[in-house]
């Protein structure tokens, strides 16, 4: 990917294409409409910013820092998110598909109400995360620290926990369709 530095904040109805980007600084912005495909982003810093109706496809996130971001609406389509800082984000009414979460700190996160299919979550720490009202189907938590976290009118079809951490947990009677194995 060609190399593309951001020479100002992200802005409504922007789009990228096949391009990495590097400086993306964008604390506290709101912004709806953005569109990123084919991207990479290194270490770009979100936090606290509001993306509404934003679509992400094919794109990599290494190691953001999406602390108390928000998106609403929109989508996250064949997304990796590598490690990073994102305590207190917020997936509100959000569709993920085809995602891969990797070693980032999401405790306190939001998923409500998001819907999620063939997503994973590998070595996250999602402890006290909401996931009530969320529907998901093939979804994965690999080694996960969920201590604390909410399932309350979760819906989940094909999905799975393995090795992960669990204790206090509220809703459990929204894990029905997953498969757990603690071990």
């Amino acid at each position: 990917h060609p190399r593309h530095v951001l020479d100002g904040p992200l802005r409504d109805g922007d789009s990228f294409a096949e391009v990495e980007l590097v400086g993306v600084a964008c604390a506290g912005l709101r912004v709806d409409g953005v569109e990123c495909a084919d991207v990479v982003l290194r270490e770009p810093d979100l936090s606290g910013a509001e993306l509404r109706d934003c679509a992400f496809r094919d794109a990599v996130f290494e190691n953001p820092n999406l602390a108390t971001t928000t998106f609403r609406g929109g989508a996250l389509t064949r997304v990796v998110v590598e490690g990073g800082r994102l305590t207190g984000l917020r997936l509100a009414e959000t569709e993920l598909r085809d995602c891969l979460w990797r070693g980032g700190g999401a405790d306190m996160a939001a998923f409500r109400h998001a819907r999620l299919a063939h997503v994973t979550f590998e070595a996250c720490s999602l402890r006290e995360a909401d996931f009530s009202g969320m529907r998901g189907e093939h979804v994965r938590f690999h080694d996960c620290d969920l201590r604390g976290a909410s399932f309350s009118h979760a819906e989940f079809a094909s999905s799975e926990l393995r090795r992960c951490r669990m204790d206090d947990i509220e809703g459990v009677e929204g894990l029905r369709g997953t498969s757990m194995q603690l071990e």
